[in-house]
């Protein structure tokens, strides 16, 4: 690969189109162009050739001496969100057709007794079943009918469907029944997109699963079509390398196989953030961190401990649970681009609703009429650094735009856009409180590390709101998850489901035996390379609970009884942890295996700060504290390494601006992190204070 050295990570946002370049001396540039909705290619090769003026090459030359590109999309996810998937039908078990629609029989907010569920992907009409039959053990009780899976062919054939789930009850026991259907409906539908739940969550729960494999159906068709076609646009520009695509857990997978699990990338994009978070953290030896992204569009938060973000497999996106392993990162509808409006009753509300890339707030010039976060941002000065391409936001259009909502909430247009800003600090507060008290932990006790465009700008806000004592904001945190997915591992996991696999039904406890003959299996199963590290998890529950803990098992090279006694351990202190008691008295089960499969990656895992011109600094005036004041603009890059500094000042940087309001200071590290805590405190004692603090990760 020494002609070809260039690694290029891409993350395709909702407003933004993010790129980041690696070279083999950790030399490291980066660029920001606008999306592009009706077309994601379009603007990622616009950005490729940004990125390439800015490494002083032709796209063409740079394309040749890329290694790899890796790419982040939210193609699945705006698919998923604005309705826009694949028309999907779904063949199940007969007598269980209903299973999608009945759901848990639970609301989707047990507090709100008019909440509903989002519409199911797949209508009544549109599911067809099949005679046949396993127990639980996986043993054949009725054999599949073929002939019904043909009679379902033709249906779907004639609804139009250019997708198919199929979820057969207890095929993740045996899937001999879902192979064959798998086969007829291929040979009877060519070209149909085929999900098949005994490949894409093969675990217990017959619901979670049909849910996930008719979420990978209904998207699936959707990220092949843009995949076919962002390869032939790479290959025509002379691209002769892989591209890789990050999935939903941080890792990637080559692009000839990420459509065939499409609800794997559901995340990612902001699965890119994470390992560069991993990497600060680990520059300061903070352990514990929670790291926010604030982009055009949304609002991400993640917890680390040890530099390694948890997965969950209990997610629901857009209301539709899936059982494959996650990133636990929360996203909520909070960006610059988020709209603010008055409500019937004259209140403010901000988001969940973006203008996007396309108009795009109204300061961008490009039709926005609406008032978002940007433009109250801009209009209280707290705007100093780049936007991306030379964009330059117009402060008339952002003050015609919040002056208008301000006649809705009866009040001048300043005071709008400080409530505007409020509004939106208050919505992310929310949602990391929510975040710290699912995890059982204090915030006082967490680094925040700032990322995304907006992210700089409201970080100091927000970690004064829930009692954070520092701020940490990376170099090139606009652009943070391109930077990470730059550093991305190869990554698959493997499931497999103990609970009820011929066991006597009386039995409790872990099988120490078992647990190590199916790991065997997995291990078997991941096809992996001389170079790739196992990590082993299980799913853990108390005999008679419904809900488990995913727990990783301690690294006991022996494994056997050893491992299963600490793994059990883990558990208790981790329940005790999450609700607050534990039972060690109450026998454990394990319900479902699982085992990571990681490369890792060549690429180094730390690079200097990205290259670029120093502004001058200024002066600009700025709203704190009830009023505006003249407040210094500083680059980041003019500040002095590990000099301290007193706010207010803005920081300006490539894509964002660190705000730092009165009564904080701030340094600037070797490596351009920058750092802001209280000002009646030093920055070693506030170091000093978070190395104290050790949790052990929740998975």
């Amino acid at each position: 690969m020494t002609d070809r050295p260039y690694r290029v990570a891409v993350d395709v946002g909702g407003t933004f189109t993010d790129l980041a370049l690696l070279g083999p001396d950790g030399m490291e540039l980066d660029h920001k162009t606008g999306s592009t909705p009706s077309e994601p290619a379009d603007g990622l090769v616009t950005g490729l050739g940004g990125l390439a003026a800015k490494a002083g090459l032709p796209l063409r030359a740079l394309l040749g001496r890329t290694g790899v590109i890796v790419h982040g999309t939210t193609i699945t996810t705006n698919a998923l969100v604005t309705g826009t998937g694949a028309r999907t039908g779904l063949l199940t078990t007969h007598g269980l057709r209903d299973v999608l629609l009945a759901r848990q029989g639970a609301r989707a907010d047990q507090f709100d007794s008019r909440s509903a569920p989002p519409p199911p992907l797949v209508p009544r009409r549109l599911i067809e079943t099949a005679r046949e039959r396993l127990d639980r053990t996986g043993e054949v009780t009725t054999p599949l009918d073929e002939d019904g899976v043909l009679r379902a062919a033709r249906r779907f054939r004639e609804a139009g469907v250019a997708s198919v789930a199929v979820c057969f009850a207890f095929s993740y026991l045996n899937d001999a029944h879902e192979r064959r259907a798998a086969e007829i409906l291929a040979a009877e539908l060519p070209g149909v997109f085929l999900s098949v739940s005994s490949r894409v969550a093969p675990e217990v729960r017959l619901f979670e699963r049909t849910s996930t494999t008719v979420l990978n159906a209904y998207v699936g068709p959707v990220l092949r079509d843009h995949l076919d076609r962002l390869a032939g646009r790479l290959a025509a520009l002379g691209y002769p390398g892989p591209v890789l695509i990050v999935q939903s857990n941080g890792g990637v997978v080559p692009l000839e196989r990420a459509a065939e699990r499409a609800v794997n990338t559901l995340l990612s994009g902001p699965a890119g953030a994470p390992a560069a978070v991993a990497d600060v953290v680990a520059e300061l030896g903070v352990p514990e961190a929670m790291a926010v992204d604030m982009g055009g569009t949304s609002f991400e938060v993640s917890l680390s401990s040890g530099g390694v973000t948890g997965i969950t497999t209990r997610a629901e996106p857009a209301g539709h649970p899936v059982s494959v392993p996650m990133l636990d990162i929360g996203t909520i509808g909070a960006g610059g681009g988020s709209i603010a409006r008055a409500t019937a009753g004259g209140l403010l509300r901000v988001g969940p609703e973006s203008a996007g890339a396309d108009p795009g707030p109204a300061s961008y010039g490009r039709g926005g009429r609406l008032a978002t976060v940007t433009d109250a941002d801009l209009l209280l000065g707290y705007l100093a650094g780049g936007f991306g391409e030379g964009l330059v936001p117009s402060a008339d259009l952002a003050a015609s735009a919040v002056e208008a909502l301000g006649r809705d909430l009866g009040l001048g247009t300043v005071e709008t856009a400080a409530g505007v800003h409020r509004a939106v600090n208050a919505e992310m507060a929310d949602s990391l409180r929510l975040a710290t008290a699912r995890h059982g932990l204090d915030p006082g006790r967490l680094a925040l590390v700032a990322a995304g465009g907006a992210g700089p700008v409201h970080a100091v806000e927000l970690a004064r709101d829930l009692g954070i004592a520092l701020v940490v904001v990376p170099a090139g945190a606009s652009v943070l998850c391109a930077r990470g997915m730059l550093r991305a591992d190869l990554v698959s996991y493997h499931v497999r489901t103990l609970l009820g696999r011929g066991r006597d039904p009386r039995a409790t406890g872990v099988d120490a035996a078992e647990v190590d003959a199916a790991f065997a299996v997995l291990e078997g199963a991941a096809d992996a390379g001389p170079s790739v590290e196992f990590t082993r998890l299980a799913d853990v529950r108390y005999i008679g609970q419904v809900h488990e803990i995913t727990v990783p098992f301690p690294a006991v090279p022996s494994g056997g009884a050893a491992a299963v006694a600490g793994l059990v351990e883990r558990f208790h202190r981790l329940h005790d942890r999450l609700y607050g008691f534990a039972q060690p008295e109450v026998p454990v089960e394990v319900v479902n295996l699982r085992l990571e499969a990681r490369t890792p990656t060549a690429a180094p895992r730390s690079a200097p700060a990205p290259s670029g011109p120093v502004e001058p600094d200024g002066v600009r005036r700025a709203w704190f504290d009830g009023a505006f004041r003249e407040v210094p603009v500083r680059s980041v890059r003019s500040v002095p390494v590990d000099e301290r500094q007193e706010g207010p000042a803005l920081l300006a940087g490539a894509g964002t601006t660190i705000v730092v309001p009165p009564g904080f200071a701030f340094e600037v590290t070797a490596n351009g992190t920058t750092l802001v805590f209280a000002a009646d405190r030093e920055r070693a004692e506030v170091l000093a204070a978070l190395r104290e603090t050790r949790l052990e990760a929740v998975r």
